[in-house]
């Protein structure tokens, strides 16, 4: 995006500013930022009464979701529930138990291959502390010691 894309500073009020933000981090593909910036727009609606902070929160919520970003998920819970929603307290992405999450098979795949935690990061736009913790918890669920012997215990 270049500066004359969206709305100009001055000009355009915070919906629209919030909505360009989360659209230009959309189409650059970052999935997080744009998560971050729908959870930050929706907790300015909802902290000045504003309709459409708690759709807006949501929104944040199932990207979040959908990256396995269990901490950004409970914060937004909280952002809820302090603006008087009752909410679930754990995300619907926990409870695989000894399986994998569909997640966690995405790293330990890359993993497999070869790819530093740092690559696999990049690649999935996730933290590399993300990555550490998803290599440690599948290494733990497959019963495994090292990544060169994760290969085998994920099958085709």
């Amino acid at each position: 995006p270049t500066a004359t894309d969206g709305p100009r500073p001055g000009s355009a009020t915070p919906d629209a500013l919030y909505g360009a933000a989360a659209d230009a981090w959309t189409r650059l593909e970052r999935p997080w930022e744009a998560a971050y910036v729908r959870e930050a727009w929706g907790l300015h609606l909802l902290s000045t009464g504003t309709a459409g902070g708690r759709t807006v929160l949501h929104e944040a919520i199932a990207a979040y979701q959908d990256l396995d970003a269990v901490w950004d998920v409970l914060r937004c819970q909280r952002g809820l529930r302090e603006h008087g929603e009752v909410t679930v307290r754990r995300p619907g992405a926990l409870g695989y138990g000894d399986h994998l999450s569909p997640r966690e098979r995405a790293v330990a795949r890359l993993a497999s291959l070869g790819l530093s935690n740092r690559e696999i990061a990049r690649e999935l736009v996730l933290s590399h502390r993300t990555v550490e913790h998803h290599v440690a918890r599948a290494l733990r669920k497959l019963g495994v010691s090292s990544r060169t012997e994760i290969g085998p215990q994920l099958g085709p």
